[in-house]
């Protein structure tokens, strides 16, 4: 009970002192969001095929952000927070196939507007769990009225069954919240990861077949 009232004091601290701190996070995820959609709209006028299925942002939540601090042990200050999480903006972009996570890791590597801080590949080493993703922790450029800053997020890119997968692992480990996922559960999660990574290597191959045919009709 007196964990739960000090994140609370915090949270209503972080909420009267800190009115300003989150502003850079949302302009970082307009910045992001608009790069991502310009890329779709380019990829589908140029080859009438865009890697992006679907995007999602969102802004860590207050309470999720002072859970984090706790966790890791981070002074309460906001010079101390940017340093140490940068996962406050979040882009997670949904592609069809492995071969399109990727093609935008290699894309965003290559933009002078975004800065490339940290990859984690979960889809090449999954996570015990099953789960699979690839984390890229970026800077991304936000050009205000009098200068330029510098704005750290996670980009989060999967495919679509990794992305389901992901959902369903999200919804069970709420339903047993403070809990272990039932021994039984978790295998059936584990065989899912792995029907879901059969499903996109089959899909790649399917994509390859396709491309090859193109080719071929083309010559």
């Amino acid at each position: 009970m007196y964990q739960e009232t000090h994140k609370i004091d915090i949270v209503q601290k972080v909420l009267k002192n800190w009115k300003g701190f989150f502003i850079p996070y949302e302009m970082a995820l307009y910045e992001l969001k608009s790069d991502f959609n310009i890329i779709d709209l380019e990829w589908k006028s140029k080859h009438g095929y865009s890697p992006i299925e679907h995007m999602k942002t969102r802004m860590k939540t207050i309470m999720s952000l002072v859970e984090k601090i706790e966790n890791k042990e981070i002074a309460l200050t906001q010079e101390s927070i940017k340093q140490e999480i940068r996962d406050i903006a979040g882009v997670r972009i949904v592609t069809s196939f492995i071969d399109d996570v990727y093609l935008l890791k290699e894309h965003i590597e290559q933009r002078e507007d975004i800065r490339m801080i940290r990859v984690k590949d979960y889809i090449k080493e999954p996570k015990n769990s099953g789960y699979k993703s690839l984390h890229l922790v970026v800077e991304t450029q936000v050009i205000l009225s009098n200068e330029v800053i510098w704005v750290p997020a996670e980009i989060q890119i999967r495919t679509s069954a990794m992305d389901f997968w992901a959902s369903t692992e999200h919804k069970l480990n709420y339903k047993y919240q403070g809990e272990s996922i039932p021994e039984e559960a978790q295998k059936q999660l584990i065989e899912l990861s792995n029907a879901s990574s059969l499903l996109d290597k089959e899909m790649s191959k399917l994509r390859l077949q396709l491309l090859s045919s193109e080719t071929d009709s083309n010559g």
